[in-house]
């Protein structure tokens, strides 16, 4: 059987893969039945020897049938490794798919074995593994995707691929959180952060009975995570350098220590967070509540308009509306308050997520470039403030280290308060001086 699929994404959805099938005589590939797939553009003309195997997979599948009143899913169990010559690695999924009834039925069913065995809801299709296999990358880092979204589709079908790129990025993080990679930690927490901003932009479009569970989730393991990231950051960004410039500082050994194992112990309880049961189920909800949650199928007049809204019409009535609010918060920087200037940060960055997340809606060179001076801009006031917010987060951090200890790693941090104010404020001047992409 010869079987050629195309990858999945964000547009067409995680779980959906196009394919082509056909018998074929033999085990080698028949070129001609390639003809009409995207495969016949890759391959030019050229013939089957072109082709050469780059790893196996040997599976034994097992078949059952989950069914009730309501719907029938088919369910495989594969057993088995993936093999490149020289490198193997084991392999163990279910994959379930519905034969009978709603798209609901299927995540419900996956929800029931989730609760008998812990299920770890994974997009990666077997040849991404013999790929990533093939290159030799152990617990991979992966980075936000770009979203393409375009002025034809509806507000439920953006909210819809742009919640899918953030889960995908969520998930393809785990396996590096696990074994402790701070860069992958730091992944999932920008995943949830995009995926919480994209809640907010589409707050009128997904809002059911769910919608508040899901935020209430998302927070809570963006909490869990906060911590080793917070440590993370000051070791490498605070700690180590003075470490490197003051070897024999008074104290530093033993804040070093401490600060090790505070570090490991965030970490392990970061893991353990992923690992749980909360996380898994929370995971599963999430995308069911993106594929077929309860705000898809309302039958409200004005739910239902919300969610055919034209994209186009969305995203410029809340990227204005966000606009002005940072226009009108952002006068006066320096009079704010630590709290405050946090939740200015935030809003500018879901400022920023948007402008991103709409990229291909309004299209042209003039757009662009004004787009793309916009989230510069953006950026740089996220940065001077994430980084006057980090300052106040290492004074919390070291608040029960000795004070002249405290003094000396904190005083390069608070001598830079003055220039990270600036930045901040020519980063929002250059912000209100751009004129908006959007029409």
């Amino acid at each position: 059987m010869q079987t050629i699929k195309a990858s999945a994404g964000a547009r067409t959805g995680y779980f959906d893969r196009a394919e082509w099938e056909c018998v074929i005589k033999g085990p080698q590939p028949d070129l001609d039945l390639m003809r009409g797939t995207p495969l016949e553009s890759v391959l030019q003309g050229r013939n089957a020897d072109a082709l050469a195997p780059l790893f196996e997979t040997r599976i034994r599948r097992t078949e059952f049938r989950a069914t009730d009143s309501d719907s029938q899913i088919a369910v495989a169990l594969d057993q088995g490794e993936v093999d490149t010559g020289q490198r193997r690695s084991p392999l163990c999924e279910v994959e379930m798919e519905l034969v009978r009834g709603t798209p609901a039925a299927l995540f419900h069913w996956a929800r029931r074995l989730n609760e008998v065995v812990p299920l770890h809801l994974a997009t990666q299709s077997k040849a991404d593994r013999g790929y990533e296999l093939l290159a030799g990358e152990k617990n991979p880092i992966d980075t936000a995707g770009a979203v393409h979204i375009t002025e034809s589709m509806t507000s439920q079908e953006a909210f819809q691929i742009i919640g899918r790129e953030c889960l995908r990025h969520l998930m393809a993080n785990e396996t590096a959180t696990l074994t402790g990679n701070s860069e992958g930690l730091h992944q999932m927490r920008v995943a949830l952060r995009r995926l919480r901003a994209a809640i907010s932009v589409f707050a009128k479009v997904a809002a059911d009975a769910d919608t508040q569970k899901i935020k209430d989730q998302l927070a809570w393991i963006t909490g869990e995570l906060g911590p080793a990231r917070d440590l993370d950051t000051f070791t490498e960004e605070v700690l180590a350098p003075f470490r490197q410039q003051n070897p024999k500082a008074p104290g530093l050994a033993h804040v070093c220590r401490d600060f090790a194992k505070r570090r490991a112990q965030a970490h392990a309880d970061a893991a353990a967070a992923v690992k749980s049961m909360s996380f898994r189920s929370l995971v599963l909800q999430v995308a069911e509540w993106i594929e077929a949650g309860r705000w898809t199928q309302s039958d409200g007049e004005l739910l239902r308009q919300q969610r055919e809204q034209p994209i186009a019409a969305h995203a410029a009535g809340d990227l204005t509306r966000r606009l002005q609010q940072i226009r009108k918060q952002g006068r006066k920087l320096r009079d704010l308050t630590p709290a405050k200037r946090h939740k200015f940060r935030i809003r500018a960055k879901k400022l920023r997520y948007a402008m991103e997340f709409f990229a291909d809606v309004f299209q042209g060179k003039k757009s662009a470039a004004r787009r793309k001076a916009a989230v510069s801009s953006l950026k740089g006031l996220q940065d001077a403030l994430g980084a006057l917010n980090d300052i106040v987060a290492y004074e919390r951090l070291l608040s029960q280290v000795a004070p002249a200890t405290r003094r000396a790693i904190l005083g390069p941090q608070k001598a830079r308060v003055g220039e990270l104010e600036r930045s901040a404020e020519r980063a929002y001047a250059r912000l209100i001086k751009t004129k908006p992409f959007w029409p």
